[in-house]
Protein backbone atom coordinates (compact mmCIF):
# COMPACT_ATOMS: atom_id res chain seq x y z
CA UNK A 1 0.00 0.00 0.00
CA UNK A 2 1.27 3.34 -0.99
CA UNK A 3 1.48 6.58 0.94
CA UNK A 4 3.45 9.65 1.14
CA UNK A 5 2.83 11.37 4.25
CA UNK A 6 2.75 10.00 7.89
CA UNK A 7 1.30 12.44 10.55
CA UNK A 8 2.03 11.22 14.31
CA UNK A 9 -0.16 12.50 17.10
CA UNK A 10 -2.02 12.43 20.30
CA UNK A 11 1.07 11.02 21.61
CA UNK A 12 1.66 9.77 25.37
CA UNK A 13 4.47 7.94 26.12
CA UNK A 14 5.19 6.73 29.75
CA UNK A 15 5.62 3.68 31.81
CA UNK A 16 5.47 2.67 35.69
CA UNK A 17 6.74 0.25 38.11
CA UNK A 18 4.53 -1.54 41.07
CA UNK A 19 5.07 -3.94 43.56
CA UNK A 20 1.47 -4.57 43.88
CA UNK A 21 0.75 -6.90 40.97
CA UNK A 22 -2.25 -8.66 41.37
CA UNK A 23 -2.55 -11.80 38.59
CA UNK A 24 -6.21 -12.80 39.58
CA UNK A 25 -7.83 -9.30 38.79
CA UNK A 26 -8.87 -8.80 35.11
CA UNK A 27 -8.36 -5.42 33.78
CA UNK A 28 -10.63 -4.23 30.74
CA UNK A 29 -9.96 -1.45 28.77
CA UNK A 30 -9.78 0.46 25.43
CA UNK A 31 -7.58 3.29 24.07
CA UNK A 32 -8.50 5.30 21.65
CA UNK A 33 -5.40 5.69 20.01
CA UNK A 34 -3.22 2.53 18.71
CA UNK A 35 -1.12 1.06 21.85
CA UNK A 36 2.52 -0.57 22.05
CA UNK A 37 3.12 -1.60 25.19
CA UNK A 38 6.45 -3.38 26.66
CA UNK A 39 6.85 -5.71 29.60
CA UNK A 40 10.27 -4.72 31.36
CA UNK A 41 10.17 -6.71 34.57
CA UNK A 42 7.52 -9.27 34.77
CA UNK A 43 4.47 -10.36 32.03
CA UNK A 44 1.14 -9.98 30.59
CA UNK A 45 -1.50 -12.28 29.67
CA UNK A 46 -3.33 -10.08 27.02
CA UNK A 47 -6.00 -10.28 24.49
CA UNK A 48 -8.07 -8.88 22.17
CA UNK A 49 -12.00 -9.39 21.94
CA UNK A 50 -12.27 -12.72 21.35
CA UNK A 51 -9.14 -13.12 20.16
CA UNK A 52 -6.24 -14.61 22.30
CA UNK A 53 -4.89 -14.74 25.12
CA UNK A 54 -1.32 -14.47 24.22
CA UNK A 55 1.77 -14.11 27.26
CA UNK A 56 4.28 -12.02 26.84
CA UNK A 57 7.90 -12.49 28.22
CA UNK A 58 10.24 -10.14 29.63
CA UNK A 59 10.47 -7.28 27.04
CA UNK A 60 7.86 -8.86 25.44
CA UNK A 61 5.81 -5.71 22.71
CA UNK A 62 1.99 -6.40 22.41
CA UNK A 63 -0.15 -3.73 20.00
CA UNK A 64 -3.14 -2.67 20.18
CA UNK A 65 -5.64 -0.87 18.01
CA UNK A 66 -7.63 1.81 18.72
CA UNK A 67 -11.11 1.09 20.47
CA UNK A 68 -11.13 -2.67 20.45
CA UNK A 69 -11.51 -4.04 24.15
CA UNK A 70 -8.24 -5.65 26.22
CA UNK A 71 -8.33 -8.14 28.89
CA UNK A 72 -5.01 -7.74 30.56
CA UNK A 73 -3.41 -10.03 33.57
CA UNK A 74 -0.60 -8.41 34.93
CA UNK A 75 2.55 -11.28 36.60
CA UNK A 76 5.46 -9.82 38.52
CA UNK A 77 9.05 -10.48 37.99
CA UNK A 78 11.30 -12.58 39.86
CA UNK A 79 11.78 -9.80 42.11
CA UNK A 80 8.02 -9.24 42.64
CA UNK A 81 7.94 -5.92 40.95
CA UNK A 82 6.28 -5.45 37.38
CA UNK A 83 7.58 -2.52 35.50
CA UNK A 84 6.14 -1.43 32.14
CA UNK A 85 6.10 1.33 29.48
CA UNK A 86 4.36 2.33 26.21
CA UNK A 87 3.82 4.23 23.48
CA UNK A 88 0.29 5.38 22.94
CA UNK A 89 -0.68 7.51 19.21
CA UNK A 90 -2.37 8.24 16.24
CA UNK A 91 -0.58 7.93 13.09
CA UNK A 92 -2.16 8.83 10.47
CA UNK A 93 -1.72 8.05 6.46
CA UNK A 94 -1.70 10.76 3.95
CA UNK A 95 -4.21 12.82 6.15
CA UNK A 96 -7.23 10.42 5.58
CA UNK A 97 -6.87 7.39 7.76
CA UNK A 98 -5.10 6.00 11.23
CA UNK A 99 -2.26 3.20 10.61
CA UNK A 100 -4.63 0.52 12.78
CA UNK A 101 -7.44 1.01 10.47
CA UNK A 102 -5.08 0.38 7.09
CA UNK A 103 -3.32 -2.42 8.71
CA UNK A 104 -3.38 -5.17 11.82
CA UNK A 105 -0.75 -6.41 13.80
CA UNK A 106 0.13 -9.29 15.27
CA UNK A 107 -0.57 -9.30 19.14
CA UNK A 108 3.07 -10.02 20.25
CA UNK A 109 5.90 -8.11 17.61
CA UNK A 110 8.56 -10.97 17.02
CA UNK A 111 11.53 -10.46 19.57
CA UNK A 112 13.91 -9.56 17.86
CA UNK A 113 12.92 -6.38 17.74
CA UNK A 114 12.37 -6.52 21.53
CA UNK A 115 15.76 -4.72 22.87
CA UNK A 116 15.49 -2.29 20.13
CA UNK A 117 11.74 -0.92 20.89
CA UNK A 118 12.94 -0.94 24.72
CA UNK A 119 15.67 1.48 23.60
CA UNK A 120 13.19 3.58 21.44
CA UNK A 121 10.60 3.87 24.12
CA UNK A 122 12.93 5.06 26.47
CA UNK A 123 14.67 7.50 24.41
CA UNK A 124 11.23 9.01 23.42
CA UNK A 125 10.87 8.95 27.15
CA UNK A 126 13.36 10.80 28.25
CA UNK A 127 12.45 13.46 25.84
CA UNK A 128 10.54 16.49 26.86
CA UNK A 129 9.44 17.60 23.29
CA UNK A 130 7.48 15.65 20.99
CA UNK A 131 9.95 17.03 17.99
CA UNK A 132 12.77 15.33 20.32
CA UNK A 133 10.71 12.43 20.68
CA UNK A 134 9.91 12.08 17.06
CA UNK A 135 12.55 9.65 15.39
CA UNK A 136 11.90 7.52 17.80
CA UNK A 137 8.13 7.62 17.47
CA UNK A 138 9.12 7.70 13.31
CA UNK A 139 11.32 4.06 13.57
CA UNK A 140 8.41 2.20 16.29
CA UNK A 141 6.04 3.24 12.81
CA UNK A 142 8.68 1.26 10.60
CA UNK A 143 8.69 -1.66 12.79
CA UNK A 144 4.82 -1.51 13.06
CA UNK A 145 4.49 -1.74 9.00
CA UNK A 146 7.59 -3.92 8.74
CA UNK A 147 4.98 -6.71 10.69
CA UNK A 148 1.61 -5.06 8.97
CA UNK A 149 -1.11 -6.63 6.97
CA UNK A 150 -3.54 -4.56 5.02
CA UNK A 151 -7.16 -5.27 6.29
CA UNK A 152 -10.36 -4.31 4.15
CA UNK A 153 -11.54 -0.63 4.99
CA UNK A 154 -13.89 -0.68 8.19
CA UNK A 155 -17.21 0.65 6.91
CA UNK A 156 -19.10 3.79 7.22
CA UNK A 157 -21.72 1.43 9.14
CA UNK A 158 -19.04 0.24 11.43
CA UNK A 159 -17.87 3.76 11.73
CA UNK A 160 -21.29 4.52 12.52
CA UNK A 161 -22.44 1.99 14.79
CA UNK A 162 -18.87 2.75 17.55
CA UNK A 163 -20.05 6.46 17.68
CA UNK A 164 -23.30 5.70 18.34
CA UNK A 165 -22.14 3.03 21.40
CA UNK A 166 -19.34 6.12 22.57
CA UNK A 167 -22.23 8.60 22.73
CA UNK A 168 -25.21 6.56 24.47
CA UNK A 169 -23.58 3.64 26.50
CA UNK A 170 -23.96 5.68 29.79
CA UNK A 171 -27.79 6.60 29.15
CA UNK A 172 -28.46 3.28 27.56
CA UNK A 173 -28.81 1.45 24.05
CA UNK A 174 -31.76 -0.49 23.10
CA UNK A 175 -32.08 -3.28 20.47
CA UNK A 176 -34.46 -0.99 18.60
CA UNK A 177 -31.56 1.58 18.74
CA UNK A 178 -29.13 -0.92 17.05
CA UNK A 179 -31.32 -2.13 14.65
CA UNK A 180 -31.99 1.62 13.58
CA UNK A 181 -28.06 1.93 13.40
CA UNK A 182 -27.92 -1.44 11.33
CA UNK A 183 -31.11 -0.51 9.15
CA UNK A 184 -32.15 -4.54 10.12
CA UNK A 185 -34.61 -6.57 11.85
CA UNK A 186 -33.80 -7.66 15.45
CA UNK A 187 -33.20 -11.21 14.51
CA UNK A 188 -30.75 -10.08 12.11
CA UNK A 189 -28.87 -7.34 14.51
CA UNK A 190 -27.06 -9.89 16.59
CA UNK A 191 -25.48 -11.55 14.06
CA UNK A 192 -24.65 -7.99 11.86
CA UNK A 193 -23.40 -6.80 15.21
CA UNK A 194 -20.85 -9.61 16.06
CA UNK A 195 -19.93 -9.07 12.04
CA UNK A 196 -18.79 -5.74 12.83
CA UNK A 197 -17.21 -6.05 15.88
CA UNK A 198 -16.14 -9.11 16.84
CA UNK A 199 -18.13 -9.90 19.72
CA UNK A 200 -22.14 -9.82 20.93
CA UNK A 201 -23.90 -6.44 21.84
CA UNK A 202 -24.23 -7.67 25.23
CA UNK A 203 -20.34 -8.82 25.83
CA UNK A 204 -19.33 -5.53 23.94
CA UNK A 205 -21.17 -3.15 26.09
CA UNK A 206 -20.47 -5.45 28.88
CA UNK A 207 -16.72 -5.13 28.31
CA UNK A 208 -16.86 -0.92 27.44
CA UNK A 209 -18.69 -0.13 31.07
CA UNK A 210 -16.50 -2.38 32.89
CA UNK A 211 -13.58 -0.76 31.21
CA UNK A 212 -14.56 2.39 32.07
CA UNK A 213 -15.80 1.82 35.78
CA UNK A 214 -11.55 0.27 36.38
CA UNK A 215 -10.72 3.49 35.24
CA UNK A 216 -12.73 5.56 37.57
CA UNK A 217 -12.06 3.54 40.14
CA UNK A 218 -8.62 4.07 40.08
CA UNK A 219 -8.71 7.76 39.16
CA UNK A 220 -11.38 8.84 41.22
CA UNK A 221 -12.69 9.37 44.47
CA UNK A 222 -16.73 8.54 43.71
CA UNK A 223 -19.06 5.95 45.60
CA UNK A 224 -19.41 3.06 43.72
CA UNK A 225 -22.76 3.71 43.16
CA UNK A 226 -22.12 6.56 41.58
CA UNK A 227 -19.69 4.88 38.86
CA UNK A 228 -22.51 2.35 38.62
CA UNK A 229 -24.64 5.19 37.34
CA UNK A 230 -22.10 6.90 35.45
CA UNK A 231 -21.01 3.59 33.03
CA UNK A 232 -24.99 3.63 32.83
CA UNK A 233 -25.80 0.74 35.11
CA UNK A 234 -28.42 1.79 37.54
CA UNK A 235 -28.83 -1.67 39.68
CA UNK A 236 -25.52 -1.72 41.86
CA UNK A 237 -26.62 -5.04 42.55
CA UNK A 238 -26.28 -6.00 39.04
CA UNK A 239 -23.09 -4.10 38.86
CA UNK A 240 -21.57 -5.81 41.70
CA UNK A 241 -22.16 -8.94 39.94
CA UNK A 242 -20.57 -7.96 36.47
CA UNK A 243 -18.15 -6.18 37.53
CA UNK A 244 -16.64 -9.29 39.95
CA UNK A 245 -17.85 -11.83 36.58
CA UNK A 246 -15.54 -9.92 34.63
CA UNK A 247 -12.52 -8.85 36.28
CA UNK A 248 -12.45 -11.43 39.22
CA UNK A 249 -12.62 -9.26 41.63
CA UNK A 250 -15.25 -6.83 43.52
CA UNK A 251 -15.14 -3.05 42.80
CA UNK A 252 -14.56 -2.39 46.11
CA UNK A 253 -11.27 -4.58 46.04
CA UNK A 254 -10.11 -3.22 43.15
CA UNK A 255 -10.24 0.10 44.18
CA UNK A 256 -7.99 -0.73 47.18
CA UNK A 257 -5.66 -2.83 45.18
CA UNK A 258 -5.00 -0.77 42.49
CA UNK A 259 -3.86 3.03 41.89
CA UNK A 260 -3.57 5.22 39.12
CA UNK A 261 -0.12 4.57 37.36
CA UNK A 262 1.07 7.85 35.43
Amino acid sequence: MDFSSITIGKVKVGGFENAKVHPEINIVKSMPVLSVVQTVKGSYRFALDNAGPVDTDERGVFVAPANVTQHINEFPGSEGIMTVHWVFFEVTLDNRRTLDELFSFPLLLPPSYNDEIFDLIEKARQEASLPGKLPCLARLVEILLENARPVEKRSDLYLKLQNYIEENFASGISEAGLCGILCCSRSAMYARFRELMGESPTRYLNNLRISRAQALLTSTDMPIAEIAAEVGIKDQFYFARLFKNITGTSAGAYRRLTSKKA
